[in-house]
């Protein structure tokens, strides 16, 4: 199976021997960094452009984050804490995805291969109409926005929720959503090439402003409800003294300040980017006027 089942154990001492080895996760995350390291290695054998040290960094740092997520702690204790669900769903969605994407697995991979075969794979991508038709519509921010947050708000629906806390099946397929459009959230935004051109800033500011918005809208739903939207969590018992309400808020909690701050970093520093290249661009306009 590709991902773990949940467990229903919360012995706060076996915490850090939480651990298991899955059978398919283990090869799909070694074959992920063996390929990596031998794509960087040809790249800089044949002449290509390797990524700098800091994008492999990124890359590996992803990958860790995925073992994390799939094979440590925050897979064991998801069926019995909702905040550990949460963290788990982070290190997917905010964690993994986003450095994986910075080590741009993509590129690399393409600048490994002999010239003859790179230009082979673009040309039967990129060159082919319905594939580029079908890869435009696919990483159009619009397209990424509604499938990024739709998957994001439809998964913490509580019939939806709690049908993957009891269902594997449906556990492995929200883990697979959440994951996969990340990736895709991501890579649009972070790195698009070479199948599409970077977003504008506007396009990026939008589309990070409105993945904030709802986030909040959802973050903030869970963590101030006095209810308990999740009735699947009290018929487990908790470690300490904390009860299903107080993990929910501490769940929605850590959704919210997690995500908050990351979008809102992000869009400050897109924004300041902007402002910084205008600025560049005056001053040298400036300069050709006065001389």
């Amino acid at each position: 199976m590709l991902f773990p089942a949940l467990h229903t154990t919360a012995n706060v001492e076996s915490w850090p021997r939480a651990w298991h080895l899955d059978p398919v996760l283990v090869p799909l995350l070694t074959a992920a960094g063996v390929g990596y390291l031998i794509a960087l290695r040809a790249a800089r054998h044949s002449g290509g452009r390797p990524p700098p040290a800091w994008r492999a960094v990124a890359y590996f740092a992803g990958l860790a984050a995925l073992a994390v997520a799939l094979l440590g702690p925050p897979d064991h204790f998801n069926g019995v804490l909702f905040w550990v669900h949460m963290v788990q769903h982070l290190l997917l969605m905010l964690v993994a995805a986003p450095l994986l994407v910075l080590g741009r697995p993509i590129w690399l991979m393409l600048w490994a291969l002999p010239p003859r075969t790179r230009r082979g794979i673009l040309r039967a991508t990129l060159g082919s109409r319905p594939v580029r038709s079908s890869l435009s519509l696919l990483t159009h921010p619009l397209t990424v926005l509604f499938l990024y947050n739709g998957s994001f708000i439809a998964w913490h629906l509580p019939s939806l929720y709690q049908a993957a806390v009891v269902n594997e099946l449906v556990h492995e397929l929200e883990h697979a959503s959440f994951f996969g459009t990340a990736l895709l959230f991501w890579q649009v935004l972070l790195d698009p090439r070479p199948w599409r051109p970077r977003l504008s800033t506007e396009a990026a500011v939008l589309l990070l402003f409105v993945t904030w918005m709802a986030s909040d809208l959802l973050c903030a739903t869970v963590t101030l409800s006095s209810e308990l939207l999740y009735p699947i969590y009290a018929q487990t018992p908790k470690p300490g003294r904390i009860s299903p309400l107080g993990d929910q808020r501490i769940g929605g909690a850590l959704m919210w300040v997690t995500g908050g701050v990351l979008y809102v970093v992000l869009l400050v520093s897109w924004v300041a980017r902007a402002a910084s290249r205008t600025q560049h661009q005056a001053r040298g306009l400036t300069g050709r006027l006065r001389t």
